[in-house]
This record gives C-alpha cells, structure tokens and sequence, in this order.
C-alpha cells in the first residue's frame, strides 16, 4: 500500500502510529494481484489454493479402500456442539441414524428440555449427550486459555473446549472419520457425506463449504454488503477429520476452526468435499459480536496470509512429507512473532474498516436492518485498541500449546468407548453424561446411560466410583470448579445473541 496513495495517521493507546489508507485508495487496486507479489492479508482473495478440490467419489463406491463391506458406517461418529435447544439436534440425529454412526451432542452446564427423544430415535448404543460445567478447568480442553488476549470471548471459550473434547475422545476411541457438525448446517444428506467421508483416506481434513450464507464474521458480511468480494472457506461447523492424523487444537479465540488446521492447509492436506447449507441468521444484532471477533479474525488472516505467501512462493517446488510444515518448524512462523509483522497487518485492517465505513455510509444503499454501521464502527475500536506485541504473544504461546497438545496425545491410550475415554482424559464425575429420565429408563429395563448401552455402560472401578486424575500415564485434570453453578437458559441465551443467532 506505501508509497501510492496518501496516509493518514491515528495514535494508538501506547503512542505508537496507525496507518492507515485514505478513501483515495481504491479498493479495487488493493484487490489486485500487483507486480506478482502475494496479496495483502485482508484483499479479498479466498485463499482457494491453500485448499485441495479432488474428484468427489459417488457414494456408492465411499467405502474405505479393500474394506469391500458396503454395510459399513459412513463416518464413525458426528460430534455437534451446541447450546441450543433440542429440537435443533433434529438434522444431525436424521443423518446419524442414515449414517449408521455414533452421536455424540456437548452441552454447556445442562441439558435442553426435550433430550430424551434423542436416544429413542438413534438407539441406545449410537447416542451420547454430554454436558461441561463453564467453570470446569482442564489442561487439553483449556490449552492456551491463558493465552494474552484483553477480551476473552466466552463463545469462542465455549466452542473450542467442546470442540477438543471431541478430537480427544475421537482419539482415545480410535476413530480414524468424525464428522464435526454444528446445529444449523442444512442439506447435507448421507449421499453428500459418504461421497466426503470417502476422501479422507488421503486427506486427514475435509471440509464441507457453505456457499449460499456462509458463517462470515461480522466484518465479512458487511465487506459482501460494500461490494468487495469475500469468497468461502471451510469451518469447524461441516467439518470432517480423522482425528489419528489431525495434527492441532482449537484454541480459545475466534476462527478457532481455521488454526486447528493450519498444520494442514500448509502441506496441501485440506480438501473440499461438497457444499452445504446454513440457516440464515443477522450477524449485526449486536456490536459486541464483531468487537469479540475482531482480535480472532486479524490473528488468522495473518497466519493465513503467511501460509499463502510461501505457498506462492514455493509454488514450484514438489512437496514431500520431509519438508517443513507449519507445527513442527518455528522459522516457518518467524514472521508472526514479530511486532512489526503485525503492525502492518493492523494497518491493513484499519484500512479496509475505514474503507467499509465509507462505503456502507452512502444513503444510496438498501442496508439491512440492523445497520451493519455500528458493528463496523465497534470493530474499527477495536482494531485501534489492539497492539502488535498482543498478537506475537498469542502466536509464541499458541506454538508451545501445539507442541504439549501434540506431545500429551501421543501418550492417550486407545479405549472401546466414550466413558473409557473420560475416565483416561480425567473427566469421569466431572461431564455429565445425559441419564435417560426414569420412567423411560424403566420401560426400556436397561441403564445405558453411562455412555454407552451394553458393553459400554459399566463403571470404571470396582467399588463403582469413577476414575480420574494423573495415573498409569493417564492424562490428569484440573478440578477446579468442578461443582460449578449452572448456567442458566438466559446465560445460554446471552452466547446466542453474542452470536448474532436467535434461539429457536
């Protein structure tokens, strides 16, 4: 951007400067590819060749190769996070049951009204509902939970502890197909999933794309609003992994989906299997939205950018399995743990803002109601409010989290089922696993409940106690607040508004 158009300067609360483009500065021009050089983080380019587009297999050949067995389960489990209610579970227990899998649903604090029909739909052995306190501490699921960050968003907390929860258990399990999928994705039928699930024999991460609404931050749908094209990726809401080869976590911050995989965008091993769909929902509700996203959606278009820039720049060379990739290379993130890196990468951000500003304050447009305005004008706060040494120390302890998270993993033991892997991850007594109501547990003359039916429903130890801590090489827990305060439905419905989404 220096040195073509003219500048302007803000002071930011540490005295530093700010730069940022005038309204001179097309956005057309900083849209474009210049002089062959990569272009800057915030252009609205996709980064479509970070991702993979292979052939889809039709679903009556995605079976595992040699497997030859057409009755087997299309994925081993769908994993849905959600704080909603239960009759939003409806698609994902539909496609569970087509699906021939196991479904596992992580609540926060209790469980919806209206659980019960779950199990009877699936089975007693194919469902299990869990539910984590807000106050439980634990060392994987709140790995980098201290990472410096001034405003910590309660729904990225919330999102990324459940999302970890079910990468470990689909470790400790041995599941080699999870499909993680939130409670609003739509269309995706067991065609489209076998035919997706099929690829990940070579490629540990598939991502289904919403294409038609897609779960943009805030600043990205006002960017589609102001006419700048801003292209689809793939996120943690229609993903699928094999979780014996996905090498990251989903850290506590927004686009937690994106750094977990950034392993693998680096080595060419995310693929796109197909399309979905996404309910609609107003991501301008709130202005507490895009200032809670803000440090999030910097952070991952800077690591992002990173990746595609020496993607481009190696884009001659071969890739072999030797070369050094994302997680086990710090001079590969060299960049990212310097303040100056992230100065300009602020700068580019404090001008697309000023730069959507401008263009959605023209009366002439049909703007939606809520006005995106006062979201934008929250993130540009924000992004004035943020600093460069902020994100070098995300970046330092984010690196050092995915080396323990890597290394404790590594020692997890593979167990037959989902209480086997609470009781190895220290968790026994300390998730609620969902107990059938009484009256329905009596009819059916059997307690399933502890994980699940059969098989997998005897306690851990011989006096009928739970089992936990650090033992045998077992991964211990930090019990603090174990016995938390429950969240309330109005607290559940705070994470809903917070996420610009209602909560039918």
């Amino acid at each position: 951007m220096a040195g073509k158009y003219p500048f302007v300067g803000m002071v930011r609360r540490d005295g530093s400067t700010l730069v940022i483009a005038t309204l001179e500065d097309n956005a057309e021009s900083r849209d474009a590819d210049c002089d062959g050089e990569p272009p800057k983080a915030f252009q609205p380019q996709s980064y479509a060749d970070l991702l993979q587009f292979p052939v889809i297999p039709i679903s009556a050949k995605s079976i595992p190769s040699g497997s030859g067995d057409a009755t087997l389960p299309a994925v081993d489990a769908i994993i849905v996070p959600t704080i909603r209610s239960a009759e939003q579970l409806s698609s994902a227990v539909e496609l569970a049951s087509r699906a021939r899998c196991k479904l596992v649903t992580l609540h926060t604090d209790d469980f919806p009204a209206g659980l019960s029909s779950v199990p009877g739909r699936l089975g007693r052995e194919a469902a299990t509902m869990l539910a984590l306190p807000h106050s439980l501490r634990h060392d994987l699921l709140d790995l980098a939970a201290d990472l410096r960050n001034s405003l910590v968003s309660s729904c990225a907390l919330d999102i990324s502890r459940k999302r970890n929860l079910g990468l470990l258990i689909g470790r400790a399990c041995g599941w080699t197909r999870m499909l993680f999928l939130d409670d609003d994705i739509r269309r995706l039928n067991i065609e489209k999933l076998s035919s997706a699930a099929a690829l990940l024999g070579k490629y540990p991460v598939v991502g289904l794309q919403v294409k038609k609404y897609p779960d943009a931050s805030v600043v990205g749908h006002a960017r589609r609003l102001g006419g700048r094209r801003q292209e689809p990726f793939i996120s943690g809401g229609s993903l699928l992994v094999d979780p014996q080869r996905l090498n990251g976590f989903f850290p506590p911050v927004y686009h937690e989906d994106w750094l977990c995989i950034l392993y693998h965008l680096g080595r060419g091993e995310v693929a796109v299997g197909g399309e979905v769909g996404q309910l609609s929902y107003k991501p301008f509700t709130t202005p507490e939205r895009a200032i809670l996203e803000e440090f999030g959606d910097i952070l991952a278009s800077g690591l992002l950018w990173l990746i595609h820039a020496r993607h481009r720049k190696n884009a001659a060379k071969p890739v072999r399995r030797d070369d050094s990739s994302p997680s086990d290379d710090r001079d590969y993130w060299n960049a990212a743990t310097e303040p100056l890196f992230w100065k300009e990468i602020l700068s580019e951000r404090a001008g697309l803002l000023e730069d959507l500003v401008a263009r959605l304050g023209n009366k002439k447009l049909n703007l939606p109601d809520p006005s995106p305005l006062p979201s934008l004008e929250a993130a540009r706060q924000r992004c004035y409010e943020l600093t460069p040494e902020e994100f070098v120390s995300f970046t330092g302890k984010w690196l050092e989290s995915l080396g323990v998270w890597r290394d404790r993993l590594s020692r997890l033991p593979q167990v037959g089922s989902v209480s086997k892997a609470l009781s190895e991850l220290g968790l026994s007594g300390l998730v609620r696993v969902y107990e059938e109501p009484a009256q329905q547990g009596a009819a059916r003359g059997t307690r399933w409940t502890r994980g699940f039916a059969g098989r997998w429903g005897r306690r851990d130890s011989a006096d009928g106690r739970p089992r936990f801590g650090l033992r045998s090489g077992r991964l211990g827990s930090d019990t603090r607040g174990r016995t938390g305060p429950e969240r309330s439905s109005a607290g559940r419905q705070r994470l809903l508004e917070r996420l610009g989404r209602g909560g039918g």
